[in-house]
């Protein structure tokens, strides 16, 4: 029998390898933007997360066009205000950047900005033929992950719930154990408060895949909000001690009945549950900021990206950097999604682009020239994806995985076009410019984050 990895391998295979089939049959030219957004996908916990994500990409694809319509036709002879402009938009974007429902759609939405500003090149017919090549190709990347992923080995999101409520059960019921012979610490709560909003965020999901799940989605928060309450009662059992010693029996042998197609019967008494209704909330734990923290929290991070980009900016015009719009539209997309993440991951994805690239340049120049058949460059793409998948399926390998699927679809994209084209110069001069931005990335990681980045106490 396969297990899970092997599994998820086969399937983000399978889904990437039919975007650029499919992309090609339809004579897309960039049929590396599908299989793109069919790898962010599937790099979600659950299918209801993926397509949450499908969806804020579709809307960050809008978001993004409609900004850079606004750019190109209102600042296009004025290079200061145009560049003005697409650095506010970057300000924004990383400042909401760590917004739950929000964020994702700005990053995106700043992505396609620049990708549409740069490839478009100010030519009106290319900016436009890009707009809807982007919108196509993201929809198309959306379909083939839904039906693969609805027909091969399906996992849906009531089994992942499933899954973490009996977690949290156990959890829960260990906790009251604890509690009746005395020895329950702050550490068995600490633990529950984190286990309990994963649950709740699962029914907060796009979830048309579990039927049941949305079919009984009222009774499952209430259970969730009964758990919530045993946790106060634990959390706060020196003042409540009689009370829940006196419904413990009752709780416990309702936390013992579990069937896994409908929600268990009530946890607590209705008296209970009257008495202690001003305590807890049905909302689940969240950290609410307000602006001034919204801007403590943000600020540093918009301050690094922004400098980053103007610093590349700057690099790119007075060095001068040759290969037109690559430079600038790789530096803008990274200054929108580095800062986010810690000063390490920036060399991680240096050793790693000069790795796997020059690993999927061999195969660009020695290998793809040689086929003449579809089904063997489909080979080359399913061999190549479920390699990824497989040797970094830990969590803590992710960025790699993100960057060799990344690196392997656009370093060997000349192969994917219309006219298949197998000239190494223009992806060896991405990987030399992705390596310079990462560079004045580094040194702006360490600038503004001096401490995280040299390993000194805070």
């Amino acid at each position: 029998m396969l297990n899970a990895s092997t599994k998820e391998a086969i399937k983000a295979a399978l889904a990437v390898t039919l975007a650029l089939y499919l992309a090609m049959w339809f004579q897309l030219e960039k049929s590396y933007w599908a299989a793109t957004t069919v790898a962010v996908m599937a790099l979600n916990e659950t299918f209801a997360h993926s397509l949450q994500k499908g969806r804020n990409r579709v809307f960050g694809a809008i978001f993004g066009i409609g900004y850079a319509l606004f750019l190109l036709s209102v600042f296009p002879q004025d290079r200061f205000l145009f560049i003005a402009f697409y650095t506010l938009f970057l300000g924004l974007s990383l400042f909401m950047s760590s917004n739950e429902k929000l964020g994702y759609i700005f990053v995106q939405g700043f992505t396609v900005c620049t990708v549409i500003c740069c490839m478009g090149g100010f030519n009106s017919d290319y900016t436009f033929y890009y707009m809807v090549l982007r919108i196509q190709e993201t929809a198309l990347g959306i379909m083939v992950f839904t039906l693969v992923y609805k027909l091969v080995w399906p996992i849906t999101t009531q089994t992942v719930f499933i899954q973490q409520y009996i977690k949290l059960r156990d959890t829960l019921s260990l906790a009251l154990e604890k509690f009746e012979d005395g020895t329950l610490s702050s550490d068995d709560i600490k633990h529950i408060r984190q286990s309990e909003n994963k649950p709740h965020q699962f029914l907060l999901l796009p979830n048309k895949d579990s039927y049941e799940l949305l079919f009984y989605k009222k009774k499952w928060l209430e259970r969730l909000y009964e758990i919530k309450i045993i946790a106060y009662l634990l959390e706060n059992s020196k003042a409540n001690s009689d009370e829940l010693m006196k419904y413990l029996p009752y709780i416990k042998h309702n936390l013992s009945v579990f069937c896994t197609t409908k929600p268990p019967q009530p946890l607590l008494p209705l008296s209970l549950l009257e008495s202690t209704k001003h305590c807890v909330t049905h909302h689940p734990r969240s950290y609410h900021r307000t602006l001034k923290q919204h801007i403590q929290d943000d600020s540093l991070k918009v301050a690094q990206g922004v400098s980053m980009f103007i610093a590349s900016i700057l690099f790119w015009i007075y060095l001068p950097i040759p290969g037109g719009f690559i430079f600038p539209m790789l530096a803008g997309i990274l200054a929108a999604n580095l800062p986010q993440l810690p000063p390490s991951v920036i060399k991680d994805a240096f050793w790693g682009t000069i790795g796997f690239g020059c690993f999927y340049l061999m195969q660009f120049v020695f290998i793809l020239p040689s086929f003449t058949e579809i089904w063997q460059l489909a080979s080359f793409y399913l061999i190549n994806v479920f390699a990824i998948w497989m040797l970094f399926k830990s969590p803590r390998m992710v960025i790699f995985r993100v960057l060799s699927v990344n690196l392997l679809l656009t370093f060997t994209s000349g192969a994917l076009n219309l006219t298949p084209s197998y000239n190494i110069s223009i992806p060896l001069m991405m990987m030399v410019y992705l390596l310079l931005v990462l560079m004045i990335a580094k040194l702006f990681a360490s600038l503004f984050n001096p401490r995280v980045s040299y390993g000194l106490p805070h």
